[in-house]
């Protein structure tokens, strides 16, 4: 393990765009002034640059691909540019324009272990790295789960009894499986368009966003997580999507283990799956690994740790994910705690569910699911791993939906007898 942190630079401002090796931001062609820093990073249009380039602006954790070969990834390039795709207004487009539309910096699709269609747009490359935002959920989750399996972490067990910090807060009263779940009754807001939600008043307790005017400096990750109180309902009875779980689920591996979280995520996930980079993982001022949406990696070598996923956590034979955490991820979750959860709305999610920090289709695929359209799509019973990395405007709108229906086209597409041939 590196061990190594990567420091913020204060701002970087840009006069003009097109002397730029890296990113062209929207301003291309003017001489209007675009300054990046970190109070800004996180949001359109900033991001469009920034979410290839967040160890520039905030301190980072490497996150070590480890010493073994890098995995193989076969190329045998399929043209799917012009595969159909019915979007949300009914018109019907070719999937080249549905990513371009949707701000896609990335997309790759892997079929029985082979990368059979990859893109990339916005200056993007197969060796940048991406913000992954809630993505990171999922793999934090992965990396703490062989805690559970050797009994160091129980599910059942209150949160207090391993972080008795959190005494007084909404998790006083939690249990660990609530956390994993995200049935915690908070009153928090997760609204990632609203500048005074919760969620983003987070980002500013972790110096990640807004002009730091707080007399003394901000108070980090885990006092604002202490803060949180609890919301007038029950814990364990609806899908309450909030990103401090994530960080209070990697609060306590760190407090069993003691050690940083991300170097659990290292060692149980990154350093096994034949990256080709090194990963990092955003910090915040004290060096807490944002766990709820900091990770940044290629997309290639997610496809890498989706293939894992989609081969029953197998890498040429060897066991890297539990097999046991793969069919608990394909049970599902409650069904009773998604319906009555505002995701249940959603056309894509129809008669999905949420466990372990993973979404869970109806068709026992699972997903890796980001803001601003970030996803590790994998779907074992096809063999089909679809990985997109995007900078768009807004965090969730129709271009999650029109996504999805991309996903059915594709999946359906190779599943045919002969689909070399050209859409």
């Amino acid at each position: 393990m590196k061990g190594t942190y990567k420091i913020a630079l204060i701002s970087l401002t840009f006069l003009s765009t097109s002397a730029l090796s890296s990113p062209p931001l929207p301003s291309e062609g003017s001489q209007q002034a675009m300054t990046i820093t970190a109070s800004n990073g996180f949001y359109y249009p900033e991001n469009r640059w920034s979410w290839q380039h967040m160890n520039h602006l905030y301190p980072t954790a490497s996150l070590d691909k480890g010493a073994g070969a890098v995995s193989s990834l076969p190329v045998a390039l399929l043209n799917l540019d012009n595969l159909p795709v019915k979007v949300s207004d009914g018109q019907t487009l070719p999937l080249k324009q549905v990513l371009a539309d949707t701000f896609t910096d990335a997309f790759v699709v892997v079929k029985d272990g082979k990368i059979v269609y990859e893109k990339y747009f916005n200056g993007q490359n197969a060796r940048s790295r991406h913000q992954m935002m809630s993505v990171t959920k999922s793999i934090s989750a992965t990396a703490i789960y062989p805690l559970i399996k050797q009994g160091k972490i129980d599910p059942g067990e209150k949160v207090t009894t391993y972080v008795p910090e959190l005494a007084g807060s909404a998790w006083d009263d939690a249990t660990v499986d609530q956390v994993l779940n995200m049935t915690v009754s908070l009153d928090y807001t997760e609204d990632y368009d609203d500048p005074h939600s919760g969620f983003n008043q987070y980002l500013q307790a972790m110096n990640l966003a807004g002009d730091n005017h707080e007399p003394g400096g901000r108070k980090g990750m885990r006092a604002f997580l202490q803060s949180i109180k609890k919301g007038q309902g029950p814990h364990g009875q609806i899908l309450f999507y909030a990103t401090p779980n994530t960080d209070v689920l990697c609060w306590i591996a760190a407090r069993v283990t003691g050690q940083p979280a991300y170097q659990l995520i290292e060692k149980n996930v990154w350093s096994k799956i034949g990256a080709e980079r090194d990963a990092y993982i955003l910090l915040d001022q004290y060096n807490t690994p944002f766990c709820g949406a900091g990770l940044n990696a290629t997309a290639r070598d997610l496809a890498r740790f989706g293939n894992i996923m989609a081969e029953g956590g197998k890498l040429n034979g060897r066991q890297i994910i539990s097999p046991s955490f793969i069919a608990t991820l394909q049970q599902g979750g409650s069904h009773q705690a998604f319906e009555q959860s505002h995701f249940s709305h959603l056309p894509f999610m129809k008669n999905w569910t949420y466990k372990d920090q993973w979404w869970i289709s109806s068709n026992h695929a699972f997903a890796a699911i980001g803001i601003y359209g970030q996803t590790i799509y994998v779907d074992p019973a096809e063999k089909v791993v679809i990985v997109k990395q995007t900078s768009r405007k807004v965090a969730m709108n129709r271009d999650d939906n029109d996504f999805f229906s991309a996903v059915a086209v594709i999946i359906k597409w190779l599943g045919q007898p002969d689909p070399q041939k050209t859409p």
